[in-house]
C-alpha cells in the first residue's frame, strides 16, 4: 500500500520544481563574490535568473559557468546608482520574462580608512552605493511585484556594520550599518500596514 506522507512530499518536491522554473529573479554585483554565488545557486535551482554588474567586461567567470552548466542565466549591465541604467534593466527584464520573483540588493563596498583622510566625495559615493542603490533597484522593481501580487527581496550587508569600531573602519561601518538599518526600516513602512489596501498580497502591502 502507498504511503501517502510519502506521496504528498513527492508531489510537493515537484511543485516546488515546477513552480521555481517559471519564476525570475534578478542579483545586483554579480560580477564575484555572494552575487556571483547567488546568482549561479539561484539558477541551478531553477530560477531564471538575471545576473547584473556595472561592467559587463567582469562576466567572463559567471558566463563560462553558465555555459558550461547550461544554467538559465542571463548577464544584463546596470549600475545601481544610474536610473536611467536601472530603469533600462528592469524594463529589459520584463520585456523578455513578463515578470519578477525575486530581487537581490548585494551590489555595494566597503570604504576603508579615517574620516580625517577620506573626501566627503568618496563618503557619498559609499552611500549612493550602498544606502540609494538599495533604494533605487527596489522602487524601480515593486510596481512589477505589486502588480503579480507577490514577491521576494533581499538585502545583502556586512557583518561589519553590526562593528562600528573597527581599526581603520572609518565610515565603513558606518556606511555598511546604514544600509541595512536604512532599508529594513524602509520596508517596514512600504510593506507593512497602514497603506490601506493598495497592492495587498500575502498580508502585506506596498505603497511608492
Amino acid at each position: 500500500m502507498a504511503n501517502p506522507t510519502n506521496e504528498l512530499t513527492i508531489r510537493r518536491q515537484m511543485k516546488n520544481k515546477d513552480t521555481s522554473a517559471n519564476k525570475v529573479a534578478i542579483v545586483t554585483g554579480s560580477a564575484t563574490g555572494i552575487g556571483y554565488e547567488t546568482a549561479v545557486h539561484l539558477a541551478k535551482n531553477g530560477f531564471h535568473t538575471y545576473a547584473t554588474m556595472r561592467n559587463l567586461q567582469k562576466a567572463n567567470g559567471i558566463t563560462e559557468m553558465a555555459k558550461t552548466e547550461n544554467l538559465p542565466l542571463s548577464l544584463i549591465q546596470l549600475d545601481v546608482t544610474d536610473d536611467i541604467s536601472v530603469t533600462k534593466a528592469i524594463d529589459t527584464v520584463i520585456n523578455e520574462s513578463g515578470r519578477i520573483d525575486v530581487l537581490v540588493n548585494n551590489a555595494g563596498y566597503g570604504l576603508v580608512g579615517s574620516v580625517e583622510d577620506m573626501s566627503i566625495e568618496e563618503m557619498k559615493a559609499q552611500y549612493e552605493t550602498n544606502v540609494f542603490g538599495v533604494f533605487r533597484v527596489t522602487k524601480a522593481v515593486l510596481p512589477h511585484m505589486r502588480k503579480q501580487h507577490g514577491g521576494s527581496i533581499v538585502n545583502i550587508s556586512s557583518i561589519a556594520g553590526r562593528h562600528l569600531e573597527l581599526p581603520g573602519g572609518g565610515r565603513k561601518g558606518r556606511g555598511v550599518f546604514t544600509e541595512p538599518r536604512a532599508t529594513d526600516s524602509a520596508h517596514r513602512l512600504q510593506l507593512g500596514g497602514g497603506c490601506g489596501d493598495r497592492a495587498k498580497w500575502k498580508g502585506a502591502c506596498a505603497c511608492t
